[in-house]
Order: C-alpha cells, then sequence, then structure tokens
C-alpha cells in the first residue's frame, strides 16, 4: 500500500490492489474510474512466467488498469478503450469474455493480449465491492491469431471458478 500525503494533508492518495483510492479527512472514500479491476491469482502467475522483471510486469498491469474506465454498456466507439481495442472472444459467445489488445513493446514481446471477464450486470457478488469487477484473468503475448482449444478451456474454466468463488453461480 502506496501513502501519498499532499501539501495541506486534505487528500491522502493509496493505492490498494489496483485502483486508486481517494480518502479525505472526513473519510469519504472516492474510487477513481467506473470498475473495479482485479487480476486472478491464475493471471499475476502468467504475468510473472512471461515477464520476470518487475518493471515490464508493473507496465502490463499500468496497461491492462486500463479497464476502469470501461463502463457498464460499453457506449464508447465500438472496439476502442483510451488507447487499446478489445474484442469479444468469438470461439466463446456470450460469457463475458474480452481480449484487449496492447500494442505497445513491453519487455521484448509484442502482440500482447490480456484476457478479462465482464460478469453478467445481474451477477451479485458474495463479498460486497464499491464498483463493479472486472476480472483480468491473464496477460500474454499472443503467437497466432485463434486461441487453441487448452486456451479457450482455460478462459472457460478461469470465468466459471469467478462464478462459483465470487458470484455464487
Amino acid at each position: 500500500m502506496i501513502v501519498c500525503d499532499n501539501y495541506h494533508g486534505m487528500v491522502i492518495v493509496s493505492v490498494t490492489g489496483m485502483n486508486l483510492v481517494r480518502l479525505t479527512r472526513q473519510g469519504i472514500i472516492s474510487i477513481t474510474g467506473k470498475n473495479f479491476v482485479r487480476l486472478t491469482r491464475h493471471g499475476l502467475q502468467s504475468i510473472r512466467s512471461v515477464w520476470p522483471y518487475t518493471g515490464d510486469r508493473f507496465e502490463v498491469r499500468r496497461q491492462v488498469l486500463k479497464l476502469k474506465w470501461w463502463d457498464d454498456r460499453h457506449l464508447h466507439p465500438p472496439g476502442l478503450l483510451v488507447d487499446h481495442t478489445y474484442e469479444a472472444i468469438k470461439a466463446l459467445p456470450g460469457l463475458g469474455l474480452y481480449e484487449l489488445r496492447l500494442d505497445d513493446e513491453i519487455g521484448g514481446q509484442r502482440n500482447i493480449r490480456a484476457i478479462f471477464f465482464d460478469p453478467p450486470s445481474n451477477w451479485v457478488p458474495l463479498e460486497q465491492k464499491p464498483m463493479r469487477v472486472i476480472w483480468v484473468l491473464e496477460a500474454f503475448p499472443k503467437k497466432r491469431q485463434d486461441f487453441s482449444r487448452n486456451d479457450l478451456r482455460r478462459f472457460r474454466n478461469s470465468r466459471m471458478l469467478l462464478a462459483q468463488r465470487c458470484y455464487g453461480q
């Protein structure tokens, strides 16, 4: 947890998890963005296996954190998110699984994809969060255009685990 105090001591900024939180002296908490972005344990391990250097992992994290501005109804221009593009995984229709395309070169890797899960709005989380949660399942450099069967099975199973553990589905 990183805590900073501004010059007058009015606002304390801390980083908890992956979202920016502002605490005022009155105890009011406002989280920036529209979503609470969380990485799964497997997602963190996949990032660690591809990018051995901490700076590269933080760069991937910084890029994925832009999902906090992804709105509920996807009102932004189709397929565009800040400076990245995204697309639903066509082989898994209707499951709320998307790939975020990172165009930057990070740690010598190009064509990076972050797979994320946007739970349906009727799912109620077991542990109450201040905002809806976007789950980042994993990030990796994509070598070919389509996903393998193992990739699709892994994405579907990660979604199923989140549904059971976090939403009681």
